[in-house]
């Protein structure tokens, strides 16, 4: 039976798309074989290099940001990773902060598998892509057209494993391309995709994409029909998007109560579509703590459970990030981690605040035992 909860959702399913052309193939020319720009090259106090092989899951990577004028000066530039077994470790392979002039600079992308036994980077000698298996240390480069020294120049830059960790998205292609790219992690194979790919079958050859429009949000599949749908009461365009596919079913997390102006968006509604039929499969309450004022999709946990992070409220103005696996059917909420950055300085002296978080390796996690803390709920600001 389909559950409507606190909206009323509405879909049109339009015309059958013909069939997609095949792809056409992506690989790295001499041409694009250029320089990459400068890594910031250091050695973070108290932590030890990513051993060449022998290492477990990972859940979290991160970096400690680049810092300013006023700040002291710290170990930055290259990604932290954490994995399940408590390790802590810098990656000197994968390109992070990175200067181009010495007044331009940025952070290369990084992306972790479901399952937390691969992570995806820009390779810091030579600006390839590359996907490294953490157990083995093997390294897979991928036969991708740009390195980063030219992908840099993109508005967009974002590395996600889809299918199940069998494809990757690489989305950062040049201003005057409308593609995004897709490779197969086993074979470093890339291939033109359509832009806005949320899902992919282990062959590569069914695509789902996703469009935000004024009116919703248009799904369709390679070959087969389109579907808008629409949530009546999450009218705003910024409340709805953001879809997490996977074995046809998408959902996102948004708010029905987008302020006028200030920051806090606190999420209020799951919902969940199948992408077969463009029908809605629930929308629901989440049951997030009181203290949450965003939220954003991770991924699928069971065809029962989605996983998300949330930004959490403390006092004198400090966040933290949790992972709450939520319940499509009841909204019911379990927490299932935590990135602690205060706690993380503790070994990571160096640690700048307000770096970048990729999360990973959510799959086959252990439980988490939360420590009981006290819940203040959000006082959303005014316009004044």
């Amino acid at each position: 039976m389909l559950l409507f909860a606190g909206a009323t959702l509405v879909a049109a399913c339009s015309s059958t798309a013909p069939a997609a052309p095949p792809a056409k193939p992506v690989s790295v020319s001499q041409a694009t074989a250029a320089r990459p720009p400068m890594a910031v090259a250091e050695v973070p106090p108290g932590l030890r290099p990513l051993p060449s092989s022998g290492v477990g899951p990972a859940t979290y990577a991160y970096t400690c940001g680049i810092a300013g004028t006023d700040e002291p000066a710290g170990a930055c530039g290259h990604w932290r990773l954490l994995t399940r077994d408590g390790g802590q470790w810098y990656l000197p392979e994968a390109l992070g902060d990175y200067e181009t002039d010495g007044n331009d600079g940025g952070t290369a992308p990084l992306a972790i598998s479901p399952d937390g036994l691969r992570i995806a980077y820009y390779r810091a000698g030579d600006g390839r892509l590359v996907v490294r298996e953490l157990a083995t240390g093997a390294t897979t480069p991928m036969r991708y057209a740009f390195t980063w020294d030219i992908a840099r120049k993109a508005h967009t830059t974002k590395l996600a494993f889809l299918g199940e960790g069998a494809w990757l998205s690489i989305s950062n292609q040049p201003l005057d391309e409308e593609v995004e790219v897709l490779a197969a992690v086993a074979t470093g194979e890339t291939r033109e995709a359509p832009e806005g790919v949320i899902d992919v079958d282990a062959t590569g050859s069914r695509l789902t994409t996703e469009t935000a429009t004024d009116a919703g949000v248009r799904f369709q599949t390679t070959g087969g029909p389109v579907h808008h749908i629409t949530v009546r009461q999450l009218h705003d365009p910024r409340a709805l998007g953001g879809f997490i596919a996977q074995d046809g079913t998408a959902f996102t997390l948004a708010s029905m109560n987008i302020p006028a102006c200030g920051n806090d968006i606190s999420p209020d509604k799951l919902v969940t579509v199948d992408l077969a039929t463009g029908k809605t499969v629930s929308v629901v309450t989440p049951k997030l703590p009181a203290d949450v004022t965003h939220g954003r999709g991770i991924g699928w946990l069971s065809p029962r459970e989605v996983l998300v992070r949330v930004v959490r409220e403390r006092p004198h103005g400090t966040t933290v990030e949790d992972t709450f696996a939520l319940d499509i059917m009841t909204g019911e909420a379990r927490q299932t981690g935590r990135f602690d950055e205060a706690g993380l300085r503790v070994r990571d002296t160096g640690l700048v605040p307000n770096g970048d978080v990729v999360y990973g390796g959510y799959l086959g996690a252990p439980p988490y035992q939360a420590a009981p803390e006290k819940v203040v709920p959000v006082k959303h600001g005014s316009c004044e």
